[in-house]
């Protein structure tokens, strides 16, 4: 299964809360507006289940955790998926792929929502940032991101090349981490992918080094 630039234009609104979707359409176009939601969420999902089903055995990720296409009170501005081992499932750590109306991203991340009732310190996921660079040797890291957790998921991320290479730059970012986390991983745009099961699944497998080193 293969996403096309609809699977990311879907994403691309002014308005996303039922409340005020209901003053700008009648009751058949939000039926509609739902049910187009609905179709490329269904493609999302059963891609991510293609998705984990590439993964080597011994990572022990058999389910992804594939987040909804509303809250209830409003559609996703993205949609979004979290591989975890099995046996790390209340862990705030784990590998994430994310589609939004920009991009594809495959990434390693902390989550902060809940954080307090999963295992896992900021201070030790944060800790990575001093095994990228070994880490990195044994990848190709084109099209490899790096950035603040706060930092909004659709501004322009900082290349990991970059990053790597100028110390003064390491140290601004470590700054604008703000008490918060990194995330880091591969960003494809939305005019710019193909074969996207096989890069997903190979660049999880990249990732997986860091992700198993926060193994408690």
């Amino acid at each position: 299964m293969e996403l096309d630039v609809m699977d990311f234009e879907i994403l691309d609104r002014e308005n996303y809360t039922f409340k005020q979707l209901k003053t700008m359409y009648s009751p058949a176009e939000i039926e509609g507006i739902k049910s187009d939601y609905k179709k490329h969420w269904q493609k999302w999902k059963e891609l991510n289940l293609t998705i984990v089903r590439k993964l080597p055995k011994e990572f022990a990720i058999t389910k992804p955790k594939i987040e909804s296409w509303t809250n209830g009170w409003n559609l996703r501005n993205h949609f979004w998926s979290a591989y975890r081992s099995d046996n790390r499932q209340n862990e705030n750590a784990c590998l994430a792929v994310l589609l939004n109306k920009k991009q594809y991203q495959i990434y390693l991340m902390f989550q902060h929502y809940k954080s307090d009732d999963r295992n896992g310190s900021i201070g030790a996921y944060n800790a990575l940032l001093q095994e990228i660079a070994d880490w990195s040797r044994n990848i190709d890291i084109n099209d490899y991101y790096i950035w603040p957790q706060v930092e909004h998921e659709l501004e322009d991320h900082l290349p990991l090349k970059d990053y790597l290479t100028d110390q003064k730059i390491q140290v601004e970012f470590q700054t604008r981490l703000a008490g918060k986390t990194f995330q880091i991983g591969k960003i494809l745009m939305k005019d710019n992918y193909s074969q996207i099961e096989n890069v997903t699944s190979a660049t999880l497998m990249e990732l997986m080094p860091l992700y198993q080193q926060l193994v408690h």
